[in-house]
């Protein structure tokens, strides 16, 4: 059974890029623009990984990586951090839990690499 990997980003051309490359290499897609979306997304699918995007309206990756790792049901899904951002905040990402920090614009194959090491 393929994986399930739910992207949040509010841009439309990086959650394409990101779903092609991964549908391509037989994982299943799910996608949101903003972590209120996801959010709502994760309480009726569950889902193996979440890439998210720092900076976005209505709930920011950061909250959503907070909302995550509260829950005991969902605490251990890795995410992994996407930014355009040079991020002073990597520390504090990694004590709230990110599993990976990504700078865009990201390469297609060390995103495949990430994702296939965090799910086998």
């Amino acid at each position: 059974m393929p994986k399930t990997i739910l992207i949040v980003d509010d841009s439309d051309s990086i959650r394409t890029i990101l779903r092609l490359t991964l549908q391509f290499s037989g994982y299943e897609i799910l996608e949101a623009e903003d972590g209120k979306q996801a959010y709502e997304i994760l309480e009726r699918c569950p889902c193996d990984l979440v890439i998210t995007d720092l900076a976005m309206p209505v709930m920011t990756g950061v909250e959503l990586l907070c909302k995550i790792r509260d829950e005991s049901r969902r605490k251990d899904i890795p995410v992994i951090v996407c930014t355009a951002e040079k991020t002073s905040q990597q520390d504090d990402l990694l004590e709230k839990g990110v599993t990976k920090l990504m700078e865009k614009p990201i390469s297609p194959r060390e995103l495949l690499d990430i994702v296939k090491n965090l799910l086998t």
